[in-house]
Order: structure tokens, then sequence, then C-alpha cells
């Protein structure tokens, strides 16, 4: 549970301002309602899902560059993603228990979600992420490129594409033919998200995952499980994942 001190000011903040919703989030963790999901879905027990979540702030170098990140953005004001989020963690637990040979994610930002599917990777010792990109200043401290959060040591397992998914993605999932993993996290609109899940769901293996960053947005996620029949969709703490039929 040590993941859950960390950022601790800001939570404070939150729970005194969603009391409600922390007071569910406190319950999905006590009953580890979350974890019990990701262990349908991969058939990795919930307890060892459990010892996955502290990772990431037991690897010296990437926990040194989740705070001079956090440390970057306080002192800039700029918005990114919660460093330390149990979304971006259930990403981190998935592609560990998962034990994928390829991934792909679309939209990359600082890169706190390519870091942690990259530590994932590296932690099991297999795999390669592709990213897709597009490089917006608005987003990003002056200066720094594309996914800087992602630690050097990381990026051997990393490639980086900048451009618009809706003309890279296809060409990238014909070049790869077959990938484990798809993760939407670019452009949240329901035509773009419900675009891209019929673009990459053909390349999934069967048995593979598709997740989906802020599906609760729209109605793209849920009517999308319903168009593939999937036996298993649901949506955790804002992300949706997906099991392609075997």
């Amino acid at each position: 549970m040590n993941w859950l001190l960390q950022n601790f000011r800001e939570r404070v903040l939150f729970s005194l301002r969603n009391p409600r919703y922390v007071l569910g989030s406190l319950y999905r963790e006590l009953t580890l309602a979350d974890e019990r999901f990701i262990s349908t879905i991969t058939g990795v027990s919930a307890r060892r899902l459990r010892e996955f979540l502290g990772e990431p702030i037991y690897t010296p170098e990437f926990a040194a560059r989740l705070r001079e990140a956090a440390a970057t953005f306080r002192e800039l004001k700029i918005y990114s993603a919660d460093l330390y989020a149990k979304k971006v963690l259930l990403q981190y637990m998935a592609i560990r228990a998962f034990q994928p040979e390829i991934v792909v994610e679309t939209g990359v930002a600082n890169g706190v979600s390519s870091a942690y599917i990259l530590l994932a990777l590296q932690k099991n010792q297999r795999g390669a992420l592709y990213s897709i990109g597009l490089y917006d200043p608005q987003y990003l401290p002056a200066g720094k490129p594309l996914g800087w959060i992602v630690p050097e040591p990381l990026e051997s397992r990393w490639n980086l594409l900048i451009g618009d998914s809706r003309d890279l993605l296809p060409s990238l999932l014909a070049q790869l033919r077959t990938i484990d993993i798809f993760i939407h996290d670019s452009l949240h609109t329901y035509d773009h998200m419900l675009r891209e899940y019929r673009t990459a769901f053909p390349y999934l293996r069967p048995g593979g995952l598709l997740v989906s960053d802020d599906a609760a947005w729209n109605s793209a996620f849920p009517e999308y499980c319903d168009e593939v029949a999937a036996k298993h969709g649901r949506i955790l703490r804002g992300v949706g994942f997906l099991k392609k039929n075997i």
C-alpha cells in the first residue's frame, strides 16, 4: 500500500473535495476489486497482482524520475497525468501479469504511461513498446521532448513514432501483423476512440487486451465491448480493459 502514500498532500486535498468517491475507492482497495478483475483476464492471482503495485516506487532510478517530473510540473504549473494514480498502476499491473511481446499505444505527451509500460516490460525481461504521439508544447515543459519522463535505460525497448495516429497506426499494425496489447490514450472523442479500437482490434491475438484510458468520458468503450461481444470488458478507475475472446 506504500504507493498510496505518494503524492500524499494532493490525495488528501482530493479526499476532502470528493468524500463519496474516496469511500468507494477505499472499499475497492480493501476488497481487491480491481485486482480481482485483472486476475480474471490475466490468470494471475489478485494477491500477486497487488505485489506489483509497489515495484515502481522501489525502483530507484524510476522513482527519482517521477520525483523530478513532479517538481517540474509544480514549478511550471503544467498539467499532467497523476504520476502515482491507480489508473496508471493498473496498466502496469496488467502488463506485468500478461507478459506481452508487443504493446502498441497511442498518445504519449510527457510519457507517464509510456514510462510505466516500459518499466513493466523491463521487469518482465521481455517485450517491446510502440508508441504513437503528437508533439504538443501545451503539455510539455519548454525544451523537453515528447516522452521525456521515460528514463534512458528503458528506451532500448521503446519505438517512438511522432505523428497522428490516424495516419501512423494502420501502417504500424500492418507492419507488426499481430500484437498482444493495444492501449488507447490519444484524443478521447467518441469517434476517434471507436476508430482506434476498430483499427487495432483485428490485429490483437486471441486473448489479447485492448486498454483505453478515460473510457468513461463517453459511450465508445462499452459500445465497442458490445460490438465485439466481449466476455470480459470493464472500466476500472476510468480505464477500460477488454479481453479479446479466444
